[in-house]
This record gives C-alpha cells, sequence and structure tokens, in this order.
C-alpha cells in the first residue's frame, strides 16, 4: 500500500466497474487497461505521468545531473540500445505493477536481462506483440563476458541520492566502471 497510489491512480474511475461486477455483467469492466497500450505509450506516456518521460524530463529546468536518477522512463530511454517499440523495454517487461517491488533480489531480473543476452542467443529475435503476433526483427544484445547472473548489480548501478536518504536504481543500462562519473 503505497500513499496516493491505488486501483483508480492506473485503471481511472471505478465505480462503474464496481456496479458491472456486483451486477454480474463480466464482460462490461469500464476501467482501463493499460495492456493493449504500445510499449513507448506504455513506459513514456502511462508510466511517465508518474515517473516523468524522457519529454517531461528534458523540460524541466536545472535538472541535470543526479537528481534525474529519480525518472526512470527518462533514464531508460538514455540506454544504449533501447528501442521504445520493443516490448522488452516497457516498464512491465521487468516491473508488475501489481506485485510489490523486489527492491533487494537484484538476481530476479536475472532472466529479463538474459531475454536478449543470453550467451546462446541468437543474432536475430522476432518481437511479439501481446496479442501474439510478431512485429519484427531486433537484434539481440551481446552476452556479458564477466557473468550471467545478478546482472543489475553492474548495469544498472543503485545511486544514493543526497538528502533523499534513499538508494535508487538507474534505469540507464550501461557497463558501470568503478570510479566512474554519473551518466548524465
Amino acid at each position: 500500500m503505497f500513499p496516493g497510489v491505488g486501483c483508480e491512480s492506473c485503471h481511472g474511475p471505478g465505480a462503474q466497474h464496481i456496479a458491472a461486477m456486483g451486477a454480474g455483467k463480466k464482460g462490461a469492466r469500464y476501467i482501463f487497461n493499460p495492456r493493449g497500450l504500445d510499449p513507448d505509450t506504455l513506459s513514456q506516456e502511462f508510466c511517465g505521468s508518474c515517473h516523468r518521460s524522457a519529454d517531461a524530463v528534458g523540460m524541466m529546468p536545472n535538472l541535470g545531473g543526479i537528481n534525474n536518477v529519480r525518472f526512470q522512463p527518462y533514464r531508460m530511454a538514455l540506454s544504449r540500445g533501447h528501442n521504445s517499440n520493443d516490448p522488452r523495454f516497457a516498464c512491465t517487461a521487468c516491473h508488475d505493477p501489481h506485485a510489490q517491488l523486489n527492491s533487494e533480489a537484484s538476481s530476479s531480473y536475472d532472466s529479463k536481462c538474459l531475454e536478449c543476452h543470453a550467451p546462446s542467443q541468437p543474432a536475430h529475435v522476432t518481437i511479439t506483440n501481446q496479442e501474439g503476433a510478431a512485429t519484427k526483427q531486433s537484434a539481440a544484445g551481446r552476452p556479458c563476458p564477466v557473468r550471467n547472473d545478478n546482472c543489475v548489480s553492474c548495469h544498472m548501478l543503485k545511486v544514493d541520492l543526497p538528502g533523499a536518504h534513499f538508494k535508487f536504481t538507474d534505469h540507464r543500462i550501461r557497463i558501470a566502471r568503478d570510479g566512474e562519473p554519473y551518466p548524465y
């Protein structure tokens, strides 16, 4: 339970939905389902409406530097190889909005990373939309030469935001090296 975040934050007003379900009208849901959105609209516009999209951050004055680590859709869009039409880069590819965020067990995200970066990954993969139709071919990422587990511990570092008393996971996927400055 998060203050100010509930079903209606993402699905819209629920009174008609509750009435329809109570009346046994299972087909008439009367709520918005973001599942049908394309990956870019889902991440940048829908999730970005709260977590700040690339466009929103670009229009904010004085938001350079480490302060932009809080804006995950913006940081993801800066990742090398990011493809806004690829559902593997959509927020929901790694995060279930109906489940508690797993912020401790970074290895829980490995299967998502290895969908593109597996050691035996073919040169191209078929991207399938949510209805199951193949949409296009996309180059797979190279496998990590160091290891194939705990990926986010090296490629999506936790960043201590001064004054926030909290570490944010930087969603700009990259090869992070010790002593390297924060990439803006």
